[in-house]
């Protein structure tokens, strides 16, 4: 089904979650490196955010309430890990999953033809976030710059398209400045733009 809200327009089937969460925190973390600690800070800072986790980090935290991703495929299995019976060390296993449409139907959530969607699943599910009501947002692990992920052993990232997606928020940002009211960020590039989650308390 169609639907607008907040300068944003899609498809799929969620429009009941539009505005759902007014009013809650919200805490998405990314797979840069650094992004366990800043999980950990910005948790004890806003008491207990709504989590969304992007891609890979999110079958590593010990709570999620949604995971997100553009690379379904991939997210198959990150979700199959987290709610495997046998691997309760890694956390809660009641959480919403939430993919841009692209590959077809699944059991979840499907945000099809968001206009316009971000490139990083990080950012992807800020605009979830973001649609879902959540004020403030925080970024963790989501710098956008040459940060490495989590998991990579590089002094810089191997994701050289930073740069265009850093024009791409600065032009996002002017067409939607409430969006860049709401959302924080715990370091980089991102901390530098949208400020630090001081000034969202």
């Amino acid at each position: 089904m169609p639907w607008e809200s907040r300068g944003y327009a899609g498809r799929g089937n969620v429009g009941g979650l539009i505005d759902s969460l007014t009013g809650r925190a919200a805490l998405v973390a990314g797979s840069a490196r650094g992004v366990f600690e800043e999980v950990e800070t910005a948790r004890s800072k806003l008491g207990r955010p709504v989590i969304y986790a992007a891609n890979d980090v999110g079958v590593l935290l010990p709570h999620v309430d949604h995971m997100v991703s553009h690379h379904t495929s991939r997210l198959v299995h990150w979700v199959e890990i987290r709610r495997d019976p046998a691997g309760g060390s890694y956390g809660n296993r009641n959480f919403e999953v939430h993919d841009s449409g692209l590959y077809g139907e699944m059991k979840w959530w499907h945000w099809r033809d968001l206009t316009p969607m971000m490139s990083l699943s990080g950012l992807f599910a800020a605009q979830i976030a973001y649609l879902m009501g959540c004020d403030p947002i925080v970024l963790c692990g989501c710098p956008t710059d040459d940060t490495p992920r989590f998991w990579e052993t590089l002094k810089a990232t191997s994701n050289v398209g930073y740069r265009k997606t850093q024009q791409t928020v600065i032009a996002e940002m002017g067409y939607k400045p409430e969006f860049k009211k709401a959302l924080r960020s715990m370091s980089g590039w991102t901390k530098e733009f949208f400020g630090g989650i001081d000034g969202a308390l």
